[in-house]
């Protein structure tokens, strides 16, 4: 990796979990003819894990009753970019909607949160939208191939239990596409399956 890319890595970013509208936010839903998300309760629950949030939730189901819903949460990398990632929240016995999944940049009381049934059929790896807004052309092709992976995770999804086989070409042509240098998408690859696929 060059010292150019190790030291745009090394840069600190300040990351959030969306809990209210912005105008940076109706943009994006507006260019993605997304739907108005909902304003969810955020309880993180002693037990649960960062990341696996169908598993928390069908735990708590489970444990306590209710029903999993599945869709989008929001998050922004100030200055940077604005994206979807998909997750389940747990509508309790009563009704209400709470995210019990802790994040690793958790908002402070609320979640925005846009239902999506459809979420659900790839269980976390469904490709979300993804806004980029900087100008930095490396900055943008790291963000850009987030994109490229969210896309590949979703096509090679196997299905539960089932073992991801997502053939090593399509990691290079994707880092080609958006001109980021290779052993700089390996690296974020390897991050990527660390985490399981998750971003």
């Amino acid at each position: 990796m060059t010292a150019e890319w190790e030291a745009l890595r090394k840069t600190p970013v300040e990351m959030q979990t969306l809990e209210t509208r912005s105008k940076l936010l109706s943009d994006f839903l507006r260019e993605h003819g997304l739907g108005e998300p909902k304003s969810v309760e955020y309880s993180p629950l002693v037990g649960c894990v960062q990341a696996y949030c169908f598993t928390n939730v069908e735990a708590q189901i489970a444990r306590a009753g209710g029903r999993l819903e599945s869709g989008w949460a929001f998050r922004e990398i100030c200055g940077i970019s604005i994206y979807t990632i998909a997750h389940a929240i747990w509508i309790t016995p009563q009704g209400r909607r709470i995210d019990i999944t802790p994040w690793a940049h958790p908002p402070k009381r609320r979640v925005l949160f846009l239902p999506d049934a459809s979420v659900a059929s790839k269980r976390g790896y469904a490709a979300g939208h993804r806004t980029v807004y900087s100008t930095d052309p490396r900055v943008r092709a790291a963000e850009l191939y987030e994109l490229e992976l969210d896309r590949i995770y979703d096509e090679f999804y196997p299905g539960l239990g089932g073992e991801f086989v997502i053939p090593a070409a399509r990691f290079c042509q994707a880092a080609e596409r958006v001109g980021l240098p290779l052993d700089v998408a390996r690296e974020v690859v390897e991050w990527r399956q660390a985490k399981g696929g998750h971003a």
